[in-house]
């Protein structure tokens, strides 16, 4: 007899937790799919990068295909800092305050 009901108990135990388990991928997938609903929406939305040549650059601290890279730049008299380098091929989607310099440097505007 207690051998049924510990095996009866473990059965139960076992549905809840495929029933549990059911439950929550199907909230992953619906935000997953979500997810990808909102990269699809921002892809559209997304403009492209302003190229510009800046007025000013200041402090060298490297180079990325021959090309140098100043920690800042002047652009109609407001600064810049380096932030990154888009690898080639890599689609520039700009967000607000940031310009890119050929071949693909990203300089962010200045908080300071």
């Amino acid at each position: 007899m207690d051998f049924a009901l510990i095996e009866l108990i473990l059965w139960a135990g076992l549905i809840f937790f495929f029933w549990a388990l059911k439950d929550n991928l199907g909230r992953v997938e619906a935000d997953i799919n979500e997810i990808a609903a909102q990269k699809r929406r921002s892809a559209r939305l997304a403009l492209p990068l302003p190229h510009v040549q800046p007025e000013k650059m200041l402090e060298p601290i490297g180079s990325y295909k021959d090309q140098q890279i100043y920690r800042y730049i002047i652009i109609n008299g407001k600064s810049y800092q380096f932030d990154h380098v888009l690898p080639s091929g890599c689609p520039a989607v700009a967000c607000e305050g940031q310009y890119c310099i050929a071949p693909g440097l990203v300089y962010v505007a200045c908080t300071e």
